[in-house]
């Protein structure tokens, strides 16, 4: 590694029980389930032999302790702006609830621009405040453990990628996050480069 470059390692928190029932989290400072704190004991064992600098996390409860169980032990640095999309009137709401809410499809017409019904976020602000974090980054070797969409919203705003409304999905990824998946990035000179997206092989059954 160059020096001053960057090595990034994204990691989506492990799974809640609301993730199981399809209910909205958003800010919702839901706790870790029993599965996402076995994909987080999984992960564990696949960073043992990896070190970083700097470990930070979502101040969200899912998230730190996703962070705590991976990484036992390392200093944890809690940032806001790594929080998932705030869903506005859509928190706590079951998908079924949500895409029969009336207000559903005028937001759906462009979810990275328009804010969540309801005083909620545009994922162009949290792609803002995602890259905002991670432009402030010095280098080094940084792992910080997020959310789904908010993951998903700085590799977008990083690489210009598309937000589109996608048929059967609520947000406008053709891409899927899983549970403790690692998304890696380098950043040298200013340039990002994306070197691996949703490795979960942790998560395989030997």
């Amino acid at each position: 590694m160059t020096e001053n470059s960057l090595h990034l390692t994204l990691v989506r928190h492990g799974a809640t029980d609301w993730n199981g029932i399809g209910r909205w989290q958003g800010w919702t400072d839901t706790p870790l389930g029993t599965l996402g704190e076995s994909q987080a004991a999984r992960l564990a064992a696949r960073l043992s032999k990896q070190s970083f600098d700097t470990v930070y996390s979502s101040d969200l409860s899912r998230a730190a302790r996703t962070a705590e169980l991976s990484l036992p032990g390392s200093p944890l640095h809690l940032d806001v702006r790594l929080r998932e999309m705030h869903f506005g009137q859509y928190e706590g709401v079951t998908t079924d609830a949500v895409t029969h809410d009336p207000d559903y499809a005028d937001w759906q017409r462009d979810p990275w621009l328009l804010p969540a019904p309801g005083d909620g976020e545009s994922l162009r602000a949290v792609a803002d405040r995602m890259e905002d974090w991670a432009s402030g980054l010095k280098g080094g070797r940084v792992i910080a453990f997020s959310h789904g969409a908010a993951i998903r919203a700085l590799l977008c705003g990083l690489f210009g990628w598309p937000a589109l409304p996608q048929p059967g999905y609520v947000l406008p990824f053709p891409y899927q996050l899983a549970h403790t998946g690692l998304t890696r990035l380098s950043r040298t000179e200013g340039r990002w480069t994306l070197m691996s997206y949703n490795d979960a092989a942790h998560l395989e059954e030997d």
